[in-house]
């Protein structure tokens, strides 16, 4: 059970919350103005690991903690230290967020005895120019009026940290900043002082307090590049990324966060889940094993036993390097996993153990248009993947395997199947009798080609090998041309339409195609702009767009209510995802050599005993 507690120390009272376990005590630091509250789910994590828990307030929240004069970043840390003490609590291991950081690094550095280990979360690393321009930039609380602007004005501002705010984080966030102006700004004042850098190098060359950065992909000193410039000054530290919560990660990201805390202070010592890791080397990133503990799922969070994954090209360009993942190192890769629900966290209600499913792409995009925290939210790209035996997948990133449907076929959905989807029915419009001309036969085309045919639209295929067109005729091709005996291939093409042109291009090519798409495409033509097959890049004229009246849509995976679209089709067409080839976990870089060679469709992994 969480109880509050009051701490005295010679600054004034620190308030914040407790709870008892029979293991090690792991001390939070929040971020300025949040209070402990922001850290209960966590709390309730670690608890169940058997750990016990302490976090504080913030500096200034309330009428907890606000000191007199300037303080700084070691003033905050002899304080929370005497909180600690006051407490009782003797050793521990200390996390951190934000504003909280700061003064963790400057405890661990004073106390290396008593920190077992030390993780980040949100990194203020810049010299003391960039400082200054930031701390100016942020500004101070403004003054407290009698017409509530000060009220009005300080909600806004707190709505406006978060690129999708939610209603009762906001409300929090502005709580605290009402109540703790000038504690926000003492606190502020003292980090954006402080030579992060420097006190790190003094944790670090000491060796004994193991440090490890957990930040969430959006949050603005990554997306500053502040954790990029941690990554090079500190390459022993390891970096854990989470799914996006941008100021938030602790409440917005509680399984992963407190996943990786329990994980770092335990060493992940147990070996009952096999997992593959993407490792960093010269020339790109190769595969390891690293088999690990089986992971518990938090709030809104279900465990899968996996079944079955497949490749996408995305994933070949994200080992060879042309897919940027911002200098991950050690992650999980793959989005696209099928298995059942083995357990769910607190408040989880549209699905149970036993549940057979499969993995959305992003987790966080139920539909329309697609904005940067869901984007971010993409599987195996940096983050957390799906190409383990067990894997932790949001509520919202799971959608149920149609009745009937293997987990080898289920797992070739999320990325290529609604790729294709997106491309032709929510962005392309296809209507019955339009001509598509489909480049290849990998996963994506020919998931074009069944959803075109099916929908009585007339597709035609752009292949190098006869055999594979032949076999995609059968699939429901009307025509087909061998590039490589056209190399310029429009003109053939818009021979095979009277002349016309295409309604539509499924562009999987890239730089080395794009011309002959366009080229290829009638008055009012559509082009989905996919993929890289033949490198990113290439040229657009303007010209022909604008006389023809022609239509470009880049096209991003896609949404779960887009993934759920195509499996309501593909289960009333009945047909069912082409798979080229099946292999087994242990053969996985004999999977992706096969999976570079140009397959007829998609290429599996079985993680079935």
């Amino acid at each position: 059970m969480i109880t509050k507690f009051y701490a005295q120390t010679e600054a004034g009272q620190i308030h914040g919350r407790r709870v008892l376990g029979s293991g090690e005590t792991v001390v939070l630091l929040h971020r300025t103005p949040v209070s402990s509250a922001g850290f209960e789910r966590v709390m309730c994590m670690l608890a169940d690991a058997g750990f016990s828990a302490v976090a504080l307030d913030t500096p200034g929240f309330g009428e907890s903690f606000l000191p007199e004069g300037v303080p700084r970043t070691t003033d905050y840390a002899r304080w929370i230290l005497q909180a600690l003490d006051a407490l009782g609590v003797g050793n521990f291991h200390l996390v951190a967020h934000h504003t909280g950081s700061h003064f963790a690094a400057e405890i661990a550095a004073s106390v290396p005895d008593r920190v077992r280990s030390l993780t980040l979360s949100g990194i203020l690393l810049a010299p003391e120019d960039e400082r200054r321009k930031l701390r100016a930039d942020i500004g101070y609380a403004p003054p407290v009026d009698a017409e509530g602007t000060y009220f009005a004005g300080t909600y806004r501002q707190m709505k406006g940290l978060f690129l999708d705010p939610v209603p009762d984080l906001v409300h929090a966030e502005a709580l605290g900043a009402l109540m703790a102006g000038r504690g926000r700004d003492l606190a502020f004042d003292a980090i954006f002082d402080q030579d992060f850098a420097s006190v790190m190098r003094r944790i670090i060359d000491d060796g004994r307090v193991p440090v490890q950065a957990v930040q969430a992909s959006d949050d603005p000193l990554t997306l500053n590049g502040m954790l990029t410039r941690f990554r090079e000054m500190f390459p022993t530290v390891p970096v854990a990324i989470t799914g996006p919560a941008f100021l938030a990660t602790p409440e917005r990201q509680t399984g992963a966060f407190t996943r990786a805390i329990i994980s770092f202070i335990t060493g992940d010592k147990g070996m009952d889940s096999r997992r593959y890791t993407l490792v960093r080397g010269e020339a790109g990133y190769g595969l390891a094993r690293a088999d690990g503990t089986i992971p518990v799922p938090g709030p809104g969070e279900v465990l899968v036993r996996v079944r079955a994954v497949s490749l996408n090209r995305r994933d070949l360009g994200v080992r060879d390097l042309s897919y940027p993942v911002n200098g991950a190192d050690h992650f999980t890769p793959l989005s696209d996993a099928a298995g059942d629900v083995v357990a769910v966290g607190s408040g989880v209600t549209a699905f149970k153990p036993g549940d057979r499913v499969m993995s959305t792409f992003f987790q966080n995009y139920p539909g329309g248009r697609p904005t940067l925290p869901a984007v971010l939210s993409s599987l195996g790209a940096g983050g957390s993947g799906v190409f383990a035996d067990h894997v932790v997948l949001a509520e919202t990133g799971v959608l149920s395997i149609p009745d009937g449907w293997t987990y080898q076929e289920a797992a070739c959905v999320p990325c290529a199947g609604v790729t294709a989807w997106s491309a032709l029915k929510t962005l392309g419009g296809l209507k019955s009798g339009d001509h598509v001309a489909i480049l290849g036969t990998g996963g994506v085309a020919l998931f074009a080609l069944q959803i075109v045919a099916a929908s009585g639209a007339r597709p035609i295929i752009l292949s190098s090998s006869a055999d594979k067109i032949d076999r995609a005729r059968k699939l429901g091709a009307v025509d087909g041309v061998n590039y490589r005996d056209h190399p310029q291939w429009a003109e053939p093409v818009r021979k095979l339409t009277g002349g016309m042109g295409v309604d539509h291009v499924v562009e999987l090519g890239g730089v080395g195609t794009l011309a002959n798409s366009i080229a290829c495409l009638g008055l009012g033509g559509h082009l989905a702009l996919i993929g890289a097959l033949d490198g990113f890049g290439g040229q657009i004229d303007a010209m022909p767009l604008i006389f023809s009246a022609l239509r470009v849509s880049a096209v991003l995976v896609g949404s779960r209510q887009d993934h759920q679209d195509l499996l309501n089709f593909m289960a009333e067409h009945r047909i069912k995802p082409i798979i080229d080839r099946v292999f087994a976990f242990d053969a996985a870089d004999a999977a992706y050599r096969h999976a570079a060679t140009g397959p007829f469709g998609k290429v599996v992994i079985t993680l079935t005993e």
